[in-house]
C-alpha cells in the first residue's frame, strides 16, 4: 500500500448532512431524465417493478458506501476503499474508472443545461451556443468551488430542494389527473410485453438511474462529524430517490399506456416518442389545456436545467476531490493536492479537472 504524502493543510470540514444529500441527489436524481424512457422501452408496463428491483440493489450499494465511508472518511470513495481492502494497483484502476464516471457526468450535464434553457433563448439549443453555455457553466461552478465548499453547498441545497419540490408537485398533479390502476394492470402481458429477457435488460438499464451515490464518499473528508452526517446524507438520498423513482414511472405509464403498433409490437410513447425527454412526455399527456401545457413545458425545461446544474456541480466536486486523493497517494502529480491558503479548497484539482478531463 502506498504511503500517503504528509500535508501541512487539510480540507475545510464544512459539509453537513444537507450538503451531502444535495450533492448525492444531484448526481443520482438527474439520471431519471434519460434513464426512464430507455428503461420503459424494454420493461414496458413492468417499468415501475424494474425500478423497484434496481432500487433494492441501490439500497444495498448505498448502505455499503455509508459503512465504508464512516470507516474511512477520506476523499477518494471507491478508490480509497479498494486501497484498504486490496492494494494500490486495484485502487489506481478503481480511481480511473471513477474518474471516467465523473468526466461523463460533468460533460453531459453541462452540455445539456443550455439545451433545456433554449426555451428562453433558442440559440442555446444548438452549436455553438450549447458548447459555449456548457463551458461557461463549468467555469462558473469551478470558481464557486474554489471560493469554498460552503458556497457550493448552499447552491446545491437550494437547487436540490427546488428540484425535489417541483418533482413532487408534478407527481401529485399526475396522480390526481391520470393515475389509473386499471391501465397499469392492462399494460402488463407477462412473458410477452415485456418478454422476460427484455424485463431483465430493463432492470439492468434501470440501474443507470441510481448511479452517483459515491459523490458523498468523495466529500466525506470535508464533512462535519462524518460518522453522523454521511449516513444521514445517504439515507436522505435513498428515501427521496426510491419514492420518486417508483411514483414517476407509475404516473408516466398511466399517461402513456402500452399499446400495439401497426407492426403488432407492444410499445409505449414513454419509450419511443419521449424516450429522450420522458418528463416532458408526462407533461404533454396530462390532458391539460394548451396554455397550461406550454407553461409546464417551460417549467420542465427549467426543472431539468436545475437538476443538471446540480449534477454538474456534484460531478465537479467528485472529480476534483478524487484528483486530490490521487495526488496524496502519488497516482497523480503531487501538485494537484495543493490547498488554497485562504479558502482551504483543492484549487489545483478543481481548475485542472474540468478542462483536462472533460469539456462539453
Amino acid at each position: 500500500m502506498a504511503e500517503r504524502i504528509p500535508r501541512d493543510q487539510s480540507l475545510s470540514r464544512v459539509y453537513g448532512a444537507g450538503a451531502l444529500f444535495s450533492a448525492g441527489y444531484g448526481n443520482v436524481g438527474s439520471s431519471i431524465y434519460y434513464a426512464l424512457g430507455v428503461t420503459a422501452a424494454f420493461a414496458l408496463g413492468l417499468t415501475p417493478l424494474a425500478f423497484l428491483i434496481a432500487g433494492v440493489i441501490f439500497v444495498c450499494t448505498a448502505a455499503t458506501y455509508a459503512e465504508a465511508t464512516v470507516m474511512y472518511p477520506e476523499a477518494g470513495g471507491s478508490s480509497s476503499f479498494a486501497r484498504h481492502a486490496f492494494n494500490e494497483v486495484v485502487s489506481f484502476v478503481a480511481a480511473w474508472g471513477q474518474m471516467l464516471n465523473y468526466t461523463i457526468t460533468v460533460a453531459i450535464s453541462a452540455y445539456f443545461v443550455p439545451h433545456y434553457l433554449a426555451v428562453f433563448w433558442p440559440a442555446l439549443g444548438h452549436s455553438p451556443g450549447d458548447v459555449i453555455g456548457g463551458a461557461f457553466l463549468i467555469i462558473c461552478l469551478a470558481w464557486l468551488n474554489i471560493r469554498g465548499g460552503q458556497e457550493s453547498a448552499k447552491l446545491n441545497i437550494i437547487l436540490a430542494v427546488a428540484d425535489l419540490a417541483t418533482q413532487i408537485i408534478l407527481v401529485g398533479i399526475g396522480i390526481f389527473l391520470v393515475l389509473d390502476p386499471d391501465i397499469l394492470v392492462s399494460n402488463v402481458h407477462l412473458g410477452v410485453a415485456p418478454s422476460w429477457p427484455d424485463f431483465a435488460l430493463g432492470i439492468a438499464v434501470g440501474m443507470i438511474a441510481y448511479t452517483g451515490i459515491e459523490t458523498i464518499s468523495n466529500m466525506s473528508e470535508e464533512a462535519r462529524d462524518a460518522a453522523k452526517s454521511v449516513p444521514q446524507g445517504v439515507a436522505l438520498v435513498v428515501v427521496a430517490v426510491m419514492a420518486l423513482y417508483l411514483l414517476i414511472p407509475i404516473v408516466a405509464l398511466s399517461a402513456m399506456p402500452v399499446f400495439q403498433d401497426a407492426a403488432g409490437n407492444y410499445v409505449t410513447e414513454l419509450g419511443t416518442t419521449f424516450a429522450d425527454d420522458p418528463i416532458l412526455g408526462i407533461v404533454e399527456n396530462l390532458g391539460l389545456g394548451q396554455s397550461l401545457t406550454d407553461i409546464l413545458r417551460v417549467y420542465v425545461g427549467v426543472l431539468a436545467a436545475v437538476i443538471l446544474i446540480i449534477a454538474t456541480n456534484a460531478g465537479l466536486i467528485g472529480v476534483s476531490r478524487l484528483s486530490y486523493s490521487m495526488g496524496q497517494y502519488r497516482q497523480l502529480p503531487e501538485v494537484v493536492r495543493q490547498i488554497h491558503l485562504t479558502y482551504r479548497t483543492p484549487y489545483i484539482a478543481i481548475i485542472s479537472s474540468p478542462y483536462s478531463r472533460s469539456s462539453p
